[in-house]
């Protein structure tokens, strides 16, 4: 990634920096960094209920209160 001369100078260079500048830099650097994922997968809150008119209290005796 970085030589360790590019790693140096950045610590020399965040050694100088203030307060207020450190937290500047880090905002920028959480802004750059790829966000961690818990879940590979995006969870979609309806996704519970597809399918739910096939099992539980929603599907019972939907085909004879449709078909009378």
């Amino acid at each position: 990634m970085y030589s360790n001369d590019t790693q140096q100078t950045l610590i020399n260079t965040i050694a100088t920096l203030s307060e207020q500048q450190l937290q500047i830099v880090l905002q920028f650097v959480q802004s750059i960094q790829p966000k961690a994922t818990t879940n590979l997968y995006h969870h979609d809150p309806l996704e519970g209920f597809i399918g739910a008119n096939h099992h539980g209290s929603l599907a019972t005796a939907i085909d004879e209160e449709l078909y009378e």
